[in-house]
């Protein structure tokens, strides 16, 4: 499959604006974008005869007569978001407008605190195939997918046109056969879905900070992702330890870090290590209780010193600790203590985040194909 061809630029703008209120009658899309209707209707052609729009229902005018109402076409084709996740890969398929169609978990059998399974494309790459077996052929076909990935995307490319040093992620891909594949920074599809999925009206800037088996940062201005001039803003992991353990951020901070600093093994199967421990502390283990408050300093302060360069509208701490309701609730003391600039929210899209940052930006970048912004 490839993608379609682009749109004209008056049908692109008025799916764009289709797609902005979900469904809409010709009229009130003219209002919108300040054109005639002819111009519209006109548009709205184009849109049907590739299967991109469909009537949906019919609306009583003032005058007494029916207009009909428009909506992306159901068959108009869908994109999937792949989570590939430390304990976990998740798969998600969402459509053109970001609307999720249907979903799968796969748990990691021997969860641990590295970033690697085996055969976590493979698998990833059937829980695809369950799910487009799953779609009906109205829902049309799988147009492009994007990967969470734990690592930085210096630039974010489409791996079918560009394949150099992923060709066992195409490999196992191939038999779903998306039209595009891309891979973006698990915690930059992180910050993707805040902006995407909160039902909170959008902030203007959002930082958002994982701690879990890694750590990393990302920062969204506007809409746009903040990739700095190598694609490596938000790899914080390197940053000095803001605590006295380890010699980097995420030496100290991560899972292992703080596994090992309670005197548990770094190495124990997830996520049942990291509930032992602060089972642990609750029933009065003070190594475990004195490595779960130092990590909540050390968290503060690391977002003290990020806040203070940024300053951003929201903070989100999400991953296998930041998401943590007991550890969330001890950063925000240590945070207020410390006279951070903002306090941590908690990130209610949880678990899932990653995987629905990565489906809507998969339903961006082949809506950005389709119907190009000129």
């Amino acid at each position: 499959m490839t993608l379609p061809d682009p749109l004209g630029d008056t049908a692109a703008r008025v799916l764009r604006a289709l797609l902005t209120r979900q469904h809409a009658t010709r009229p009130e899309l003219a209002e919108a974008m300040g054109v005639t209707k002819q111009t519209v209707s006109a548009a709205v052609v184009e849109l049907e005869e590739r299967g991109l729009v469909e009537a949906v229902a019919a609306q009583q005018g003032h005058t007494g007569r029916s207009a009909l109402r428009y909506a992306l076409h159901r068959g108009a084709g869908w994109v999937a978001g792949i989570d590939l996740g430390s304990a976990r890969l998740r798969v998600a398929a969402a459509r053109l407008d970001g609307t999720v169609i249907a979903d799968r978990l796969v748990p990691n059998p021997a969860p641990t605190v590295s970033r690697e399974w085996p055969d976590q494309l493979e698998l990833a790459a059937h829980a695809l195939a369950e799910i487009a077996q799953e779609l009906s052929e109205s829902e049309g076909g799988l147009l492009g997918a994007a990967l969470a990935v734990p690592r930085a995307v210096p630039v974010r490319r489409d791996l079918l046109g560009d394949a150099t040093d992923d060709d066992r992620l195409l490999a196992a891909l191939a038999p779903v056969a998306p039209a595009a594949v891309w891979t973006e920074n698990d915690v930059n599809c992180e910050a993707i879905a805040q902006l995407r999925y909160r039902q909170e009206a959008p902030a203007r800037s959002v930082l958002h900070l994982h701690v879990g088996a890694g750590i990393g940062a990302s920062l969204i201005v506007d809409g746009s992702i903040l990739r700095g001039a190598r694609g490596r803003a938000g790899e914080i992991k390197a940053l000095p330890s803001p605590i006295d353990r380890g010699l980097t951020a995420e030496d100290a901070l991560s899972v292992a870090g703080l596994l090992a600093a309670a005197g548990h093994s770094p190495s124990a199967p997830l996520p049942g290590a990291l509930d032992d421990l602060f089972a642990a502390a609750a029933t009065g283990d003070l190594a475990a209780e004195a490595a779960i408050a130092d990590e909540a300093t050390g968290i503060a302060l690391l977002l003290r010193d990020l806040t203070a360069v940024v300053d951003p509208d929201l903070v989100v701490l999400s991953g296998a600790l930041g998401g943590r309701p007991e550890l969330h609730a001890r950063v925000v003391s240590e945070c207020a203590r410390l006279g951070a600039g903002s306090v941590p929210a908690e990130d209610p899209l949880g678990d899932a985040a990653a995987v629905l940052g990565a489906a809507a930006l998969a339903a961006h970048l082949v809506l950005d194909a389709v119907a190009p912004s000129r």
